[in-house]
């Protein structure tokens, strides 16, 4: 008898687990949707916030889809996906972090259905793509001409889901002016944004101004505080005596040699001072500190100074005046020097003072005061704010707005439902699965405003007959005309949301087998009864 004196071959380290096949699918199937479940009450203007305690007991209160993934820190890796897509529409797009959470989720709801009736994956991702392509098709079909007023709704739409504003329409309108004055080509500067929050007042006060803000008062109260035609130095030099190097000393052994040191450190002093103003300038932003006696030249000379100025406000300084970042006072020129209408000094709050740098040379600086009775209220106008920007700006670069209310995801589910009677095989029932998915956006929408979720879609799929603009308007609990509403979103945003939310689908949906590593051993032996987060 021959043995099989062969050893096994082992491919996974000790401790190691692994989940394959359906299971698998199953698994990041159930997260996706858990965190859909999630964030589904937030959306719209009727929506709920979440309030979410970290580990040391701080508070914060959001409805913004990614705040939330964020400092959730979900573990399975099909949720750590979707904190990735939430994270890219943030900083690309500004605005629809929670809804491309939510129709990955329902999306995958649907495939978890497909697959039950044997559908195979394969076909389930083809289909879905076909119907990715045709909603696309539909949403520029139906996308509207970006006028000022178009993008005041656009503005309005994205930030009245973030809180109750009473001055919602103004900030819109005012947001909307500004931005449509600095950008260039159809393209705005993000960098040349700067929000501010100040706690303690009315969200009525909130400021948005096309200007550059620096949160430093001026040196000396003796320094001139507002100046016309200002002529502005930006240095990142320290004025004040030069420190020795390599731990060099210098000996002084009488009070005479003492006297002529200190005469000589102000000499210098007042020849660098000397070179600031021979350059024109009248008004200073320093990166460095200023001494006692480098304020006293500067006053002397009637500059306008502020020391310590952050590296990032004199990079918009810098973009919006004109001004050179100068590294050696000893190398500054006039052809450093930058301009500006008007710079002064104002109190936002309470012994506060901001110095403010308006009419500057080159346009596209924005600059919003966000203000609130409270912190909670302050940090949900910001993001708000942040949201608008971020759709207002992807609305202007393509010149495109879409019906919002959920008009366009039921457009574009009626057109779908159309194309997939073209299809005589399970592509039809993979298209309409796709179709249920764009659906539950509305819904979700009308159900957090305590609609019936039935009347809604019976009522709104109805009105599509007449006009594609027919959307859920919450606030008046009635399927109305969005365009006439100024209810309305971006269209490149929504496309991007339709891309990714399929792409992402499709990704999850394409995992057939999932290998997890032992997890490490905590400081002091093992963690009995901890769960495997990937299984």
């Amino acid at each position: 008898m021959v043995r099989n004196t062969q050893q096994p071959l082992i491919v996974l380290a000790d401790g190691s687990t692994r989940t394959v096949g359906s299971q698998a699918t199953k698994n990041n199937i159930m997260a996706a949707k858990l965190l859909s479940n999630v964030l589904i009450t937030t959306l719209g203007p009727r929506g709920m916030d979440k309030m979410l305690i970290n580990t040391i007991g701080d508070v914060k209160i959001t409805n913004d889809g990614y705040t939330v993934l964020k400092e959730t820190e979900p573990e399975h890796p099909a949720a750590k996906m979707l904190v990735e897509l939430s994270k890219a529409q943030e900083e690309k797009y500004g605005d629809g972090t929670t809804t491309v959470v939510v129709l990955v989720g329902e999306l995958l709801k649907q495939a978890e259905k497909l697959l039950d009736q044997g559908v195979s994956t394969a076909t389930i991702l083809k289909g879905f793509e076909k119907a990715k392509e045709k909603t696309l098709e539909v949403l520029d079909e139906i996308a509207i001409d970006a006028t000022k007023e178009e993008l005041i709704g656009i503005a309005r739409t994205s930030m009245s889901g973030k809180g109750s504003f009473t001055n919602l329409d103004s900030m819109a309108e005012n947001l909307v002016t500004v931005l449509l004055n600095v950008a260039k080509d159809g393209e705005i500067d993000k960098d040349m944004i700067k929000l501010r929050k100040i706690y303690g007042e009315g969200t009525a006060n909130t400021e948005i101004t096309e200007s550059v803000t620096v949160d430093k008062s001026v040196l000396e109260s003796e320094m001139p505080k507002d100046i016309k035609n200002a002529k502005i130095c930006l240095l990142q030099y320290p004025i004040d005596a030069r420190e020795l190097q390599n731990k060099a000393k210098i000996k002084l052994t009488t009070p005479g040699e003492y006297q002529a040191y200190l005469e000589k450190e102000e000499q210098m002093l007042e020849e660098e001072v000397q070179k600031l103003i021979d350059s024109g300038a009248n008004v200073l932003f320093n990166n460095k500190k200023i001494s006692d006696l480098g304020q006293h030249f500067l006053n002397k000379a009637g500059i306008m100074a502020a020391k310590r100025v952050k590296m990032g406000d004199l990079e918009r300084l810098a973009k919006a005046t004109g001004a050179n970042i100068v590294n050696n006072i000893r190398e500054l020129t006039a052809d450093d020097i930058g301009e500006a209408g008007h710079v002064y000094e104002k109190e936002v709050y309470e012994d506060r003072e901001y110095i403010f740098v308006e009419e500057c040379k080159n346009k596209g600086t924005l600059n919003v005061m966000v203000r609130g009775s409270t912190k909670h209220i302050t940090d949900q106008l910001e993001q708000a704010i942040n949201d608008a920007i971020g759709a207002i700006s992807q609305a202007i670069k393509n010149n495109k707005a879409l019906p919002g209310g959920g008009a366009s995801d039921i457009a574009a589910a009626r057109a779908l439902r159309k194309y997939a009677n073209t299809f005589r095989n399970k592509q039809q029932l993979v298209i309409n699965a796709y179709a249920d998915a764009l659906e539950q956006l509305p819904l979700a929408i009308a159900k957090n405003a305590g609609m019936d979720i039935i009347d809604v879609l019976t009522e709104l799929s109805a009105a599509q007959t007449e006009s594609t603009n027919m959307g859920v308007n919450v606030i008046k609990r009635e399927i109305c005309d969005m365009k006439e509403d100024h209810i309305l979103e971006s269209q490149v945003t929504k496309k991007a949301i339709i891309d990714s939310c399929t792409e992402i689908a499709g990704e999850i949906l394409r995992i057939d087998d999932v290998v997890a590593s032992k997890p490490e051993t905590p400081v002091g032996g093992d963690m009995p009864g901890t769960p495997n987060p990937y299984l």
